[in-house]
Formats: structure tokens, sequence, C-alpha cells
């Protein structure tokens, strides 16, 4: 994170001058002009894979690893995202990001799970129903090709043409997550609900990405993006039994190709494959909540810079 932040100031810095030497973008799907909006939105139907697990304890009482996908029937999220870009000028930006995790699926459960200082009863159907899980970020975004572009023509020709760009900033997370809307049918009495509420102990965290867009010909570009973030132990400032130590750890990645046509004036739609992993920890001597989510599968959307 700390190299991010040098190369960003640093080439702010370096090339101010050069602001305006830029050539004219118009609709150019590399490279910006000033006071450009981008607009950019997707929807990714998502698989699980790998382990998907969600975990409730409240003191001493025992809990269950509960799979998403063998207790829960969670096989397929949707994940949409929208990104709005703001273009000061062909170089600098601020850039805001919301992300919607539809998650869907039910099971009949014949196993008792031990979750939030009770148990769920077995032999009924268990879902995710009333989750609602949104992220919500905002970053400043910085092309870094002004740095090489003189120094381009000593680069291997693979390296040659790509334009890149990083990023830095803050993402929070709302998830509330519920099992059958946090009422299902419980073996004993329970004054709790079978939900989690992550956000109330969760903390904005630093995130940093990458970008790089690449020509493949007159009117179409590949794009590769990732950004990630990793926070362990950072003290929530709540109390539950103890201090609740909040970590979090996520990465995402898109490979894509855009399609821009000059008569479509900045609208360029997109097709690829989105990657996204994400855990939350919770923890104190009274309390510890655990949920890792692994994703994988198609998106299409669109950009659309005016």
């Amino acid at each position: 994170m700390a190299i991010v932040v040098t190369t960003l100031l640093f080439s702010a810095n370096c090339f101010a001058d050069d602001f305006f030497s830029l050539r004219d973008p118009g609709y150019d799907l590399l490279t910006p002009a000033p006071h450009q909006i981008d607009i950019e939105a997707d929807d990714a139907y998502m698989f699980t894979v790998g382990s998907n697990t969600l975990r409730r304890r409240i003191n001493s009482f025992p809990d269950s690893a509960i799979s998403l996908q063998h207790d829960l029937g969670v096989s397929q999220l949707q994940l949409t995202e929208t990104l709005l870009s703001y273009w000061f000028d062909s170089v600098n930006a601020v850039q805001f990001q919301f992300r919607y995790y539809g998650i869907y699926g039910s099971k009949f459960e014949s196993q008792p799970l031990a979750f939030g200082g009770t148990i769920i009863s077995p032999n009924q159907k268990l879902n995710p129903g009333g989750t609602r899980w949104y992220t919500f970020g905002g970053y400043y975004e910085r092309r870094l090709t002004p740095l090489y572009q003189d120094y381009e023509a000593n680069l291997p020709e693979f390296l040659q043409g790509w334009d890149s760009r990083a990023k830095i900033g803050l993402e929070f997370t709302y998830n509330d997550f519920r099992i059958n809307d946090g009422s299902p049918l419980f073996s004993q009495f329970s004054q709790y609900e079978a939900r989690i509420r992550f956000h109330d102990k969760g903390l904005p965290i630093p995130v940093i990405g990458l970008e790089e867009r690449h020509q493949l010909g007159y009117n179409f570009a590949v794009e590769i993006t990732g950004q990630g973030y990793w926070a362990n132990k950072w003290d929530s400032g709540r109390s539950e039994g103890g201090t609740v130590y909040d970590s979090q750890s996520g990465f995402e990645t898109h490979w894509r190709v855009l399609y821009a046509s000059p008569n479509w004036r900045g609208f360029a739609p997109f097709a690829g494959f989105n990657y996204n992993y994400t855990k939350y920890t919770q923890t104190s001597s009274g309390v510890g909540n655990l949920l890792r989510v692994q994703l994988f599968g198609p998106e299409v959307g669109f950009n659309w810079s005016i």
C-alpha cells in the first residue's frame, strides 16, 4: 500500500505540467478527457467455489461451521456493481463504487446446527432469505501511463500500448446475514435471531487497486482489473464480552473485452469473467463471527463516458 501511495503522489507532482500535452482523447477507450465522467455497470452470475463458511459463537457455546452450499443451498449469487468516475484532467480522477450481493438458495437440513448460542433444529428447509449485503467505496485514481510512455519503445512488444491506472481509497461493507430471515426453528428457547450484523462491528478498510487496458483493434480493447484489502484484528471500538477485533480480507479481479463504436459516443459494452473473495472475522471472548465466500463467474455490462 505504501508503494502505491508513493507512486501516486510522486507521479501527480512530476507530471502536473504534462496534463494538457496529452493527445485529445475524444472517446478513446484508453485515455480519458478532462472533466470526463465514466459510468460503469456490470451484472455477474457468480458460482460458489471452494470453502464457503458461516459461523457465529456466543460466549463458550459451541458453534457449527455452516456451509453456504451444503447447509443453506447457496450455489450461486448475483453480484452487481456500479462505478462512477470523474476525471479532473486526463490523469487524476475520483471514483465511487457500489456492489450488491444477491444471495439465493435453500436446502433441507437433516442435521442440527449450533449457531449464536443455540441450536437450529434439524429436518427443516434453511435459506439465506432476508440477507442484506452491500459495499460502498470511495477512491482516488491516477493514470500511471505518463510515467513510462516516453520509454515504451524500449519495452518488449507485448508490454507496449497498455494504459495503467492505480487507485487507493476506503471500502465499507454492510452485511446483515440471516438464516430464514433470522427465524428458523430452534431446538431450544433462543433470545437471539439467526443473523449476524457484520456491519455493526465492521470498519472502513483501506483498499488498493490496479487497472490495465490495451487496444485489441479499432473498436476492441481488453481490460484487466484487480483490487484488494487486508486488515488483521483491528479494534472495532465495540465491546461484547471484551473488545471486539475486526479482521477483513478480500480480492476481486475482472477480465473483460470491450467494444466501442465511434458512432456510439462513449458507450462501450463488455463481457468477461469475475473472481471475488471475501472474508470477515470478528472475535472477542464473548463473540465469534465468520463469513468466508469465494465466487467465480461470467459478467456483462457497459462503460459509458460522457
